[in-house]
């Protein structure tokens, strides 16, 4: 049985993505493993958020598909930066976002920024999408093309049961 990181990826670029930048995150550990072991793709790893941002729009105006793949808690951080670049110049970056504080979630510190997750992104104009199954790999492809269409950043929260965790 493939995992579903293996099948979101091969979903997201089938939908077009052909670079990633990525925050570590534990639960997406397996996707980030997946993207520094494809040669198919660009792929940079980077400590902020913000510094992936950065990278995926430069990616975006040379002329590629970005996406980044981040944990929630990290939008509280890149609020300043999507809004200045990635809301100001429509960049149609794709966020992949696990969302830590969602049901099944172990660790009662994640809680807060998980309920605020989704409100934070309508606040800013950004569609954000909420997923709670990975048999919907499909859906969550679909976002990158989404993103060119809307021309914005969109953000696709992967809940805690996503990756059959919970």
């Amino acid at each position: 049985m493939t995992s579903i990181s293996t099948q979101l990826l091969a979903s997201l670029k089938d939908n077009g993505a052909d670079f990633f930048a990525s925050v570590p995150c534990k639960l997406l550990g397996d996707m980030i493993d997946l993207l520094g072991a494809d040669n198919s793709i660009g792929y940079v790893p980077v400590a902020r958020e913000e510094e992936g941002l950065g990278v995926c729009a430069g990616a975006y105006l040379g002329g590629k598909t970005p996406v980044m793949v981040m944990q929630n808690t990290g939008l509280g951080t890149i609020v300043t930066s999507l809004y200045s670049l990635g809301i100001f110049y429509n960049l149609p970056i794709t966020m992949i976002v696990s969302h830590r504080g969602s049901p099944g979630e172990p660790i009662g510190t994640q809680v807060p920024m998980g309920r605020a997750s989704k409100p934070l992104m309508d606040l800013m104009g950004i569609p954000t999408f909420n997923f709670s199954d990975g048999a919907e790999v499909a859906k969550v492809g679909r976002l990158v093309r989404h993103a060119q269409v809307a021309q914005r950043p969109v953000v696709a929260l992967l809940d805690f049961d996503f990756w059959g965790k919970g």
